[in-house]
Parts: C-alpha cells; sequence; structure tokens
C-alpha cells in the first residue's frame, strides 16, 4: 500500500525503489503470468460469470471484444503483450540513448500492471454499484496510468525528459498496434468473433 500511494505521488522516486530491487527475471516473469492472470479474469468474469457472451452491437463494431468470452485467449495476449513492449521499449529506447535494462522495464510494467488490476477490482465492484460513476472512476484510471507510465518508462531507460518517453511509448504502441491487427487477420478474428482463438 505504501508504494502504491508513494507511485501516484511520486512515481520516478518509486520506480528507482522497485528497480533498486534487482529482482531476477525467473520471479519477473512469475509475476508477470500472475497479473496477467488476474487481469484476464477480471475482464472477462463479469462475462464468463453472469451474461455469457459479449453483446452483439458493441462486438460487431468492436470484434476485440469477443476474446471477453475467452479468458484463456485474453490472457495469453495480456501476458504476450505486455513482454513484447517490454522488448519493444528497451530496444526502441537503447537506439535512441536510453541506458535501460530489460528487467528494471519488466518489473516496473508488471507493478503497473498490479495497480490497474487494482483499480480495475474497483470499477467492477462500482459498476455493480453505480455503472455511471464506474465510467468516470474508469476514464480516470486510463489518464493515470498512462501518466504513470511515461514515468516509468523515462526511469528505466534513464531519460531525462518525459517527452523522450512520450514519444517512444507512441512510436513502440503504434508498431504494436499494427502488429496486432495483422494477427487478429491472420488469426480469424471478424466481426462475427472469434474463430481459431
Amino acid at each position: 500500500m505504501d508504494l502504491a500511494i508513494e507511485t501516484l505521488r511520486d512515481p520516478r522516486t518509486a520506480a528507482q525503489r522497485i528497480m533498486a530491487w534487482n529482482l531476477d527475471r525467473q520471479t519477473l516473469y512469475s509475476a508477470l503470468f500472475a497479473i496477467a492472470a488476474i487481469n484476464a479474469l477480471l475482464a472477462s468474469g463479469p462475462i464468463v460469470l453472469f451474461d455469457g457472451t459479449v453483446d452483439p452491437a458493441a462486438q460487431a463494431a468492436v470484434p476485440m471484444l469477443a476474446l471477453l468470452e475467452r479468458p484463456f485467449a485474453l490472457f495469453a495476449i495480456i501476458a504476450g503483450g505486455l513482454l513484447v513492449t517490454v522488448h519493444g521499449l528497451v530496444w526502441a529506447g537503447r537506439a535512441i540513448g536510453g541506458q535501460g535494462e530489460f528487467t528494471d522495464m519488466l518489473a516496473l510494467l508488471t507493478w503497473l500492471q498490479a495497480l490497474r488490476a487494482a483499480a480495475q477490482a474497483l470499477v467492477l465492484v462500482l459498476s455493480l454499484i453505480a455503472p455511471s460513476v464506474a465510467g468516470l472512476v474508469a476514464l480516470v484510471v486510463a489518464v493515470v496510468a498512462f501518466w504513470l507510465l511515461l514515468h516509468f518508462v523515462s526511469a528505466a531507460l534513464r531519460f531525462d525528459s518525459l517527452f523522450r518517453a512520450f514519444g517512444l511509448l507512441i512510436a513502440v504502441l503504434a508498431g504494436l498496434f499494427i502488429g496486432m491487427m495483422l494477427i487478429v487477420t491472420l488469426t480469424g478474428v471478424t466481426a462475427g468473433g472469434l474463430g481459431n482463438v
């Protein structure tokens, strides 16, 4: 809890504290997979437990929503996407003068995912009590998460400016989005749902 509060108040200092733990890759991978599983359950749980299906109209507009009906596929995408993002940020960051280590970036992004899981649990509870408030909280969480991500990327790569982190982040996320769309197309995700996933 202390670290979570410090992350919100002073993300750069919190990032330094996390990186100082010098966690090994096996520990970080275990944490990443655990957090990815929790996030997948929180995202797909309400669909699987209550409705069983995603609203057809919403699914037609956003085909990726079909993944909410398949927790294991969602887990694989969350975990795999996070690993690819970490590699992409470290590789691209070094290409523009960053000095970060893979384990530092992995530790920071895994911690950020843990915070997102906690926030997602809160949004889930609020959605049962006050849906309109839950939507507003979800929007605030998304904005804060991006702000924290900027600080974490900057700290992990030893950047002296958030603008460098912002540019790097946009470039990497754009590349990942294009790559994901290609994978989605090749694996059969259509407006009607998931094909072979």
